[in-house]
């Protein structure tokens, strides 16, 4: 009897042990409101260069495989005719460039670390992208009009100079579907020299 209460008790423990990582690896869904999607920061004790999601309103910073953004209707917006390498004609999902009740004011932020150790300037690369059947994802200024990210290579827009210490473009999303981008940030610090980030992936449930 000792013996099956044993194994009987390492059997739950190790259905307990589940279920709690189950949990832990919950994904955080993130909908509306102010969010640096895309939080560069630097470890100058280990000379590292990461992206992390900086969700403003809850004061809370996640790793990227966490979270999970909610591109829903509310951000549904019809266009009668094209922008290149911005919008389509029809159905598009836009992350507004300002913020907006109900939706994801998406920017990114260079607050965690000093730019000015890295000469003003970080490079962001958009090195991977895996889009819904005809679905592209753009990343643009619209002040300016300058593309700083695209998913199409004809865009020519695969990366960008970071020189901002807070920015949100408008980000859009032509499908409906799942998006997922990766991106990477390089940079050459003062002291420890060239240093680039991990490759860091980011899911969009866009629909």
């Amino acid at each position: 009897m000792r013996s099956t209460a044993i194994k009987l008790g390492a059997v739950l423990g190790a259905a307990l042990a589940l279920a709690f990582a189950g949990q832990a690896q919950a994904a955080t869904t993130i909908g509306s409101g102010h969010v640096d999607v895309l939080a560069f920061s630097y470890d100058d004790t280990a000379n590292a260069l990461d992206i992390n999601v900086h969700d403003e309103a809850a004061a809370t910073t996640y790793e990227a495989a966490d979270v999970v953004f909610d591109v829903h209707s509310g951000h549904l917006v019809n266009r009668p005719g094209a922008l290149a390498c911005k919008l389509d004609a029809g159905d598009n999902w836009v992350l507004p460039r300002t913020q907006t009740t109900g939706l994801i004011w998406a920017g990114w932020s260079t607050e965690d670390l000093t730019l000015a150790d890295f000469g003003g300037s970080l490079n962001a690369e958009l090195v991977d992208a895996v889009t819904p059947a005809g679905g592209n994802a753009s990343v643009y200024d619209a002040t300016t009009g300058v593309v700083r990210f695209h998913t199409d290579p004809a865009c020519n827009a695969s990366g960008t100079a970071i020189t901002e210490s807070h920015h949100h473009p408008t980000w859009v999303f032509t499908e409906p579907g799942t998006y997922e981008l990766t991106f990477q940030v390089t940079g050459t610090h003062a002291v420890d020299g060239a240093v680039t980030s991990p490759e860091i992936t980011y899911t969009f449930d866009v629909g």
